[in-house]
C-alpha cells in the first residue's frame, strides 16, 4: 500500500509540477536572451561587427546566440586553438629538449672539440634552465672546451616572424622573434635608475648581462620630471649584436624603471649567454660563440629536458604570450611533418584539427598560433565547438583549462570582475587588437550548469576597456542564471 501510495505522489509531482518547471525555465532563459540583447545594444557596437555564443555544455543546448557563425579577427582566442592542437598533437607530457653535442671526446676534465648546442624549440629555456644545463656539463665533468660553442637551430626553418604580421616590427617583447633555439622568449629587461644627482647619466642593468647586447646611455637625469622629460627606451640591430639606446630624462626621484626589449637573432643571443655562463661557473673555453650545422659525426653529451607541455600552456594563455603560440606551431609542423618545423605546416595540422570538427576550409581563416594577425578569422560557433571537444576529451580538458585565465584571479584577467561574487567559476582567453577584443572559455552558472562560451568584437567604436565591460557584463549574467528544473541536467551527466 506505502508503495502504491509514494508512487501516486511521485506521478503527481511530475504532472503538476514539470509543466511550472518548463515554464519557469524557459522565462530564466528568455529573461537572460533580453538582458544579453540590452547589453550588447551599445554605442560600441554599432557596426554589429561582433560575435557572441553560449552554450550549455550539460544539455547540449545553446543559450544564447548572435551572429555566432560570422567569421570575425579573433585576436589571441585563436590561442585557444593552437593550445587545443598542441594538447591533441603532442600531448600534455611533451617535454622540449635541448642537447649538446661534440665531435671531439672528453679526455680528464677537458672536451677536445667543438662544444654544439641544438635547440628543439624549447620555448621556456631561461635562465634558471640554461643554469641547469650548464651545470649539467660541467658536471660531465668538464673544466675546459678546447674549441668553439656553436648553435645549431635546424630544427626549425630560418623564419623569424610571420609572413602576415605588420613589418615595422619594433622591439616590442610581444613581437619577439621565434627560433628553434631560443632564450628568455627572445627578449631582455633594462633596469633603469636615476643617477646620484641632476646631469648625470643613469644607472642601467640589462638582464641577462651579456656581450650580446650593447648599450648607448644618452639619457640624463633630471631633477623632476615637470618639463617632461620622458625616458625612451630603444633596440637596433647590430652585426653580431643588438644596441640598447636611452634617451630623453630620468627623474632624480622616480622609482626604478624596467623595459622588456625583444632581440634580433634568437640563435646568436642563446649562444653568446651559454658561453658566458660556461666560463662564469668555471668551465674554462678557447674559442668563441657561433652559429653553424652540426656535424653528422657529433656525438651526444647531454639532454635538457622543458617543463612538461601541460605548463608550459599556463603561460601561453594566462599571459598571452606570443613567443610560445608560434614557437609551438612550429614544432607541431616539426612533429608531424618531419623537420624543419615550419609555420605552415604547423597550421596545416591546426587546420586538419578544425575540418575534423566538420568545418571546411573555407569556413575559417588560421594564419598564426598566436592571434596577432589581422588576417584570422573565428566565429563564435567554432570556438564554441573546439571548447565543446575539449570539454569532452579528458585525456586533455583537465590540463587546457587549468591553462587558462581564473577570472579576477590571475593572468590577463586577474583585475576584471573584481567583487563579483563566484568570478572565480569563469575560466578564460582573452584576445586584444586595435579595434578588436574577445574573450571565450568556460562558466559555471549559480547552479553548476557547465556553459561554453564566445564573444568576439570587431571595429569597436569605443575604448578596448568599454567593449571588455560590456563582455563582462555577459558573462556575470551567466553566472547568476539559474534554471528550475534540474532533473534533466542531472540526467545528461549521468549519461556522460
Amino acid at each position: 500500500m506505502r508503495i502504491i501510495v509514494l508512487a501516486a505522489a511521485i506521478l503527481g509531482q511530475i504532472l503538476f509540477s514539470g509543466p511550472r518547471a518548463a515554464g519557469a525555465e524557459e522565462n530564466s532563459v528568455a529573461q537572460f536572451k533580453k538582458t544579453a540583447d540590452g547589453i550588447l545594444n551599445h554605442l560600441c557596437l554599432r557596426n554589429g561587427n561582433y560575435g557572441v555564443k553560449i552554450y550549455s555544455l550539460d544539455k547540449k543546448e545553446v543559450l544564447y546566440q548572435v551572429n555566432s557563425d560570422r567569421p570575425l579577427v579573433p585576436a589571441s582566442n585563436m590561442k585557444l586553438i593552437t593550445t587545443a592542437a598542441a594538447l591533441k598533437e603532442l600531448g600534455p607530457d611533451y617535454r622540449f629538449v635541448t642537447q649538446l653535442y661534440s665531435p671531439g671526446k672528453i679526455e680528464g676534465t677537458t672536451l677536445k672539440g667543438d662544444l654544439y648546442i641544438k635547440g628543439f624549440g624549447d620555448p621556456k629555456l631561461v635562465s634558471e634552465q640554461m643554469w641547469h644545463l650548464v651545470n649539467g656539463f660541467r658536471n660531465l665533468p668538464v673544466r675546459k672546451v678546447e674549441g668553439s660553442i656553436v648553435a645549431d637551430n635546424s630544427f626549425f626553418d630560418d623564419e623569424l616572424r610571420i609572413k602576415t604580421w605588420k613589418k615595422n616590427f619594433g622591439a616590442q617583447p610581444y613581437n619577439a622573434p621565434i627560433g628553434a633555439l631560443s632564450f628568455n622568449f627572445n627578449t631582455v629587461a633594462v633596469y633603469v635608475n636615476p643617477g646620484a644627482r641632476p646631469g648625470e647619466k643613469p644607472v642601467v642593468v640589462v638582464d641577462p648581462d651579456t656581450d650580446y647586447i650593447r648599450v648607448k646611455n644618452g639619457a640624463v637625469t633630471v631633477a623632476s620630471n615637470r618639463n617632461n622629460h620622458r625616458l625612451m627606451v630603444n633596440r637596433l640591430e647590430g652585426e653580431g649584436f643588438d644596441e640598447v639606446t636611452l634617451s630623453g630624462g630620468v627623474p632624480m626621484n622616480g622609482a626604478r624603471s624596467r623595459f622588456f626589449l625583444n632581440i634580433s637573432d634568437p640563435t646568436l643571443y642563446t649562444v653568446k649567454v651559454l658561453r658566458e655562463l660556461l666560463v662564469r661557473n668555471g668551465i674554462e673555453v678557447t674559442g668563441e660563440a657561433r652559429k653553424g650545422a652540426m656535424p653528422n659525426d657529433a656525438g651526444l653529451l647531454l639532454t635538457h629536458e622543458s617543463e612538461p607541455l601541460s605548463e608550459i600552456l599556463g603561460g601561453l594563455n594566462k599571459y598571452s604570450n606570443n613567443f610560445i603560440a608560434e614557437q609551438i606551431v612550429k614544432t607541431i609542423g616539426a612533429e608531424r611533418f618531419d623537420p624543419p618545423g615550419t609555420t605552415a605546416n604547423g597550421i596545416k595540422a591546426m587546420e586538419e584539427f578544425m575540418q575534423s570538427l566538420g568545418y571546411a576550409p573555407d569556413q575559417f581563416r588560421i594564419l598564426d598560433g598566436s592571434g596577432l594577425s589581422r588576417q584570422n578569422r573565428i566565429s563564435a560557433d567554432q570556438f564554441v565547438r573546439v571548447l565543446e571537444v575539449v570539454y569532452d576529451d579528458w585525456s586533455v580538458y583537465p590540463e587546457f583549462i587549468s591553462a587558462l585565465g581564473v577570472m579576477g584571479l590571475d593572468g590577463s584577467v586577474k583585475k576584471r570582475m573584481k567583487g563579483v561574487n563566484d568570478a572565480q567559476r569563469a575560466r578564460v582567453k582573452t584576445g586584444t587588437l586595435n579595434f578588436t577584443s574577445a574573450v571565450s572559455g568556460y562558466f559555471q552558472s549559480r547552479r553548476g550548469e557547465r556553459f561554453a562560451f564566445s564573444i568576439i568584437m570587431n571595429d569597436l567604436k569605443c575604448s578596448i576597456g568599454q567593449a571588455v565591460n560590456l563582455q563582462d557584463k555577459i558573462i556575470h549574467e551567466g553566472l547568476k542564471f539559474e534554471r528550475e528544473n534540474l532533473d534533466s541536467l542531472r540526467e545528461a551527466r549521468i549519461r556522460r
